[in-house]
């Protein structure tokens, strides 16, 4: 156990030493030893953001660690898994499968996990989810708020790509706003990403989103400021003036770059201003 402790310090300190371990802890996965499960698979997510290549041939494994009793096991499997099907999504066709049955069949704490890992999937490659989008139209009717959350979150980057496809989600999404914390900041970044294609189709959430411009909270400021700029109405754009100096560091999922990046309020709103300008 004193050598896995030493090796996870060893990922946050340098995580390119590690490359030898690799099949050590793939080997360690399959043991019973609940700590050591646990450890390794939170160790080989963290390499999955620079190993891709060297992983990729455990993928099978990740996907096996879906089913685990563990939730933490199949969050890590999943986070892995993404960051290996970023440029090759048919090595988590699989595990998106096994998320999608537990979203869709599971118990209300496995629902949530499953749709926590479909996310990451889906930010590694929204290709893998945007087929089963009627699975989270459904599920954005649920009561459980992280499958609203995530759902919420999914639908938008889906949306990114094809607006046709969740266009009869925006009344929903709308509601949503009026929900609680975490839920409204994803509603309005889902539609935000659909706004960005299609503007005119996030135009009814205007009202609500100018107003919670003025949350105390920092990441809703930012998700109804992004929102309300990708509806590209001038008027609406003028509000954001209001927003010019605040200096609440939030982090922000670009699609292009699909990397999370930390930025200031205040510099949301000038980029999204800069857009408007261009249209």
């Amino acid at each position: 156990m004193e050598a896995l402790m030493l090796i996870e310090e060893l990922t946050e300190r340098n995580p390119v030493l590690l490359e030898s371990f690799i099949r050590p802890l793939v080997e360690l996965l399959e043991g019973e030893d609940e700590f050591a499960k646990v450890t390794s698979a939170r160790i080989l997510a963290t390499l999955s953001e620079i190993f891709t290549e060297e992983l990729k041939p455990v993928a099978p494994s990740l996907t096996a660690l879906l089913k685990d009793p563990n939730l933490g096991i199949r969050r890590y499997a999943a986070y892995a898994l993404a960051n290996l099907a970023e440029e090759e999504p048919a090595l988590a066709e699989e595990g998106t499968a096994i998320l999608l049955d537990y979203l869709t069949s599971g118990s209300d704490i496995e629902k949530a996990n499953a749709a926590c890992g479909l996310a990451l999937l889906a930010k590694g490659n929204v290709a893998l989810v945007k087929d089963s989008v009627q699975v989270f139209k459904d599920a954005l009717q649920e009561d459980n708020e992280v499958v609203q959350t995530n759902s919420a979150y999914i639908l938008g980057l889906i949306g990114n790509q094809e607006p046709e496809l969740v266009k009869d989600m925006i009344p929903r999404l709308i509601e949503l706003l009026n929900s609680s914390p975490g839920v409204e900041e994803n509603a309005a970044y889902a539609l935000a990403q659909i706004g960005v294609r299609e503007p005119e189709l996030i135009a009814p959430a205007v009202p609500r989103l100018m107003e919670m411009m003025k949350d105390a909270r920092e990441d809703v400021r930012a998700s109804s400021a992004c929102a309300l700029g990708a509806t590209c109405n001038p008027e609406v754009i003028k509000c954001l003036g209001d927003l010019m100096e605040d200096p609440a560091v939030v982090n922000v999922y670009f699609p292009e770059a699909r990397v999370f990046r930390a930025a200031t309020v205040s510099d949301l709103v000038k980029e999204t201003q800069k857009k408007t300008k261009k249209k």
